[in-house]
């Protein structure tokens, strides 16, 4: 994990250096600003790994508790989700396909929503909360691949394909989480119920996340590392992509223009 944080930000600071030299405009610069926010956040976590539920951590610091990653994670989820509603809006606007606009308006607050849930099942260590936070990122994430598919024939070749890619992506995701990912919560969850679980209230939590389980077996580590290596993995690099984009569509207009 420590690998693939080390090789994102190198990925990042090729990124940078490369839309700088594109002089670009000031979505692409928000674009790259968001993306750097998501890639940094998750290149943080790929060093300090930390389960925040479980309140498991591979190194006992006070960095690893789960107020500091809960927070960098919130914060990084919102600058990725923000790359997605940015894409819309601008392919709205260059594809004069006002619908678009209609996908992405909701994005946001659904994945505000999100982390309103994640920091409720951490805080009181009840998965109903991750179960609904996840639920929502996969409405989010159906929401931002139906409104790639709306302009799945518009503009030109080049961006026809970005588009295609985009959505296998997006079914890829879809299918991740609702046969793995929220399956998963929502068994953990009733499993909780079903041992007669006691959760704690809210002020009980904000004590209680200072708290940590310092652990390196494998048996307590399994499913974060199947999400966390895809997360940390795939999705910074559609966060890049997602950089990409604009500037080479600019770039083919300009060359056929």
């Amino acid at each position: 994990m420590c690998v693939l944080g080390a090789l994102n930000i190198g990925l990042l600071i090729g990124l940078y250096r490369w839309v700088n030299r594109q002089a670009p405009s000031r979505l692409e610069q928000l674009q790259l600003m968001l993306c750097a926010t998501y890639t940094l956040g998750c290149a943080s976590r790929c060093f300090v790994l930390r389960s925040d539920v479980a309140r498991f951590a591979m190194f006992d610091s006070w960095i690893s508790t789960v107020l500091v990653g809960r927070t960098i994670a919130t914060i990084a989820e919102l600058a990725f989700v923000a790359q997605w509603v940015v894409l819309l809006v601008h392919l709205a606007q260059t594809t004069d396909r006002a619908a678009l606009k209609r996908c992405a308006l909701p994005i946001l607050p659904l994945i505000t929503l999100a982390q309103c849930c994640a920091w409720y099942g951490v805080l009181t260590t009840n998965y109903l909360g991750q179960t609904v936070e996840e639920s929502l990122w996969t409405l989010s994430a159906l929401l931002f691949g139906f409104g790639l598919w709306l302009c799945r024939n518009e503009g030109t070749a080049l961006l026809q394909r970005w588009i295609r890619y985009g959505v296998l992506g997006c079914i890829a995701y879809l299918l991740f989480m609702t046969l793995i990912d929220v399956p998963n919560y929502y068994r953990l969850w009733q499993a909780k119920e079903q041992a007669g679980a006691t959760y704690l209230t809210l002020s009980e939590g904000f004590r209680d996340i200072q708290n940590m389980i310092i652990t390196g077996a494998w048996s307590d580590w399994r499913y974060p590392m199947v999400w966390q290596s895809l997360y940390f993995s795939l999705a910074v690099w559609a966060s890049m992509t997602l950089v990409m984009i604009p500037i080479r569509l600019r770039q083919e207009s300009a060359r056929t223009t």
